[in-house]
């Protein structure tokens, strides 16, 4: 082999080793930058876990509306359209400074007024839950919650089966979490089946306040003036917007068909209840009730 085919030789290894190095090098710098994320995201995960476990508390406004239905005003006489009906419902909802609300008898058309007018919210279920899944609704601002969970249990109401949804939501400043319901048992004479509805109710308020240990609210039209809040109070130990007091005595006069109660976590605490009558002859035949609310959530010790 002559000097310039060993020098060329030469040449190949020192750059096949000079490869190598950098590879090594390059290597060396990707599991160190791998090293530094893990890391990091260890830190992320220990600080999400310390402020998971903390108390933490959410105050905010919420209501409770029965819409009045489509499908009640279908013909000439009484209320409004629908859906005329549905974005005054909208503007008072909005003007009240509502941040979270329950909506019972929403119909299709509606459903698609509420998403258009009250702007700044979600909702949910939409029409997700399948066959009369539009007819409860839960909204809420989104630039103060977000939606963590969401299911639904079956109840009748009119003779139908209908799904009683509920969502779990979390204080975009805060973290606190906690559960919302929204409620409508059926009405006049069908006593067994606002009994056997609020029954599913009362056990779906224990199975998530046991299962998670976060607050629970829950909002609608029970058509019941007194035997809704005896039930509710005595199964869970909830308190009404309205109030109520030891031994479940009633809040104080006049009572209606709509209720708002909540307990469980760390407390719910209501103050500021308005039965709100600017939706009646214009929107609805049921007031618009609404409250101040602090709920805590204790964390996840």
């Amino acid at each position: 082999m002559d000097n310039a085919a060993a020098r060329k030789g030469l040449a190949v290894v020192e750059q096949r080793e000079a490869r190598a190095r950098a590879a090594a090098r390059r290597a060396k710098k990707q599991a160190a930058l791998e090293k530094k994320r893990e890391q990091q995201r260890q830190k992320r995960l220990r600080e999400q876990a310390r402020i998971a476990a903390m108390s933490k508390s959410s105050s905010f406004r919420v209501g409770a509306l029965n819409i009045l239905g489509s499908q009640h005003t279908a013909g000439p006489g009484g209320y409004g359209p629908g859906t005329e009906r549905a974005a005054i419902s909208s503007s008072i909802i909005m003007a009240r400074g509502v941040d979270v609300v329950t909506l019972s008898e929403v119909q299709d058309d509606q459903l698609g007024v509420l998403n258009a007018r009250l702007a700044g919210y979600s909702i949910w279920p939409q029409q997700s839950l399948g066959n009369n899944g539009q007819r409860l609704q839960i909204a809420w601002r989104s630039s103060r919650f977000e939606m963590v969970d969401g299911g639904s249990v079956t109840f009748t109401f009119a003779s139908q089966a209908i799904p009683m949804p509920y969502v779990l939501l979390r204080d975009l400043q805060t973290g606190a979490e906690f559960w919302v319901i929204s409620i409508h048992t059926s009405a006049g004479g069908l006593e067994g089946e606002r009994d056997a509805g609020t029954a599913v109710a009362i056990s779906l308020m224990q199975r998530l306040e046991a299962e998670t240990g976060k607050p629970v609210i829950i909002g609608g039209d029970v058509n019941e003036h007194e035997e809704f809040f005896y039930k509710v109070c005595q199964a869970t130990g909830f308190l009404a917007a309205n109030g109520g007091g030891a031994g479940c005595t009633l809040p104080p006069p006049p009572l209606r068909v709509d209720w708002i109660m909540g307990g469980g976590g760390g407390g719910v605490a209501f103050s500021g209840y308005m039965q709100d009558g600017s939706t009646l002859a214009r929107a609805s035949d049921h007031y618009f009730i609404h409250a101040d609310v602090n709920v805590v959530d204790p964390g996840d010790n």
